[in-house]
């Protein structure tokens, strides 16, 4: 649009408003101890809610996988505070390399990462490395997928991403191998999500489940779909309030 043929009040903001900088909110699954139970009315256990509009979602909703990224964060265990030590974006190299931190784990004792050069290096995506006392506790890092979710029933809602890590690496990895198989693109796809209540050593929670609900028909809202795909195949993803993620 030339300059010429703008009205004057958008004049006096050039360049705001570049999606170079957006970050996408978050679609969750809210647990017992999610803290938007304590912000908000309408919160419930076991629904899920998007973190821009503050609103729930329900137990079930159908969305389009419009992008699909993962990687490995470190993340500073709960009791010590919390909080990102260290990513690895690309899920092969750590940002920051070649550093060492000093963690308290729930057990009291004290512990020290290092992050090396690359995360195969590291060696803290194995079994053992949370604690290198006990050769069966976790991995220090998780890998954590993220998808970009459109919503082929609100389609005036923005997208949202989920971040699945923890328990719920078997539902993103079940997703993937569904849309692996699948001649049409993933922001082509809608998939029927839902929670369930599931169980880990630490006590129940609620998990993720998929299954394949069918094409996308409209052609308008592929295209939307397309589009937002190739912006971030360009520009990358970037999560609003990822540091919250660890709470799911």
């Amino acid at each position: 649009m030339a300059k010429k043929l703008l009205p004057a009040f958008l004049e006096e903001h050039p360049g705001l408003g570049s999606l170079g900088n957006v970050e996408v909110p978050r679609l969750k699954l809210l647990q017992a101890s999610s803290p938007e139970l304590a912000e908000f009315s309408d919160a419930r256990p076991g629904e899920f809610w998007h973190s821009m509009i503050n609103e729930p979602i329900g137990s079930t909703v159908r969305i389009c996988p419009v992008f699909i990224s993962w990687c490995f964060i470190l993340w500073r265990p709960r009791e010590a505070g919390g909080g990102i030590l260290a990513r690895a974006d690309d899920g092969k190299h750590w940002i920051p390399a070649d550093s060492d931190f000093t963690v308290k784990l729930n057990s009291g004792r004290e512990v020290t990462w290092r992050t090396a050069r690359t995360v195969a290096a590291s060696g803290l995506t194995k079994r053992g490395s949370y604690d290198p006392g006990d050769p069966n506790s976790p991995p220090a890092a998780t890998r954590m997928y993220s998808i970009v979710c459109s919503f082929p029933d609100r389609k005036n809602w923005p997208p949202a991403v989920l971040t699945l890590q923890w328990a719920a690496l078997k539902a993103a990895t079940k997703l993937i191998d569904q849309l692996k198989v699948l001649r049409a693109p993933s922001f082509g796809v809608i998939m029927e999500m839902a929670s369930f209540k599931d169980k880990s050593p630490s006590g129940e929670f609620y998990n993720y489940a998929f299954e394949l609900g069918g094409p996308v028909e409209e052609k308008a809202f592929y295209e939307e779909n397309s589009t937002q795909y190739r912006f971030f195949v360009e520009h990358g993803l970037k999560v609003k309030d990822l540091e919250r993620a660890q709470e799911d």
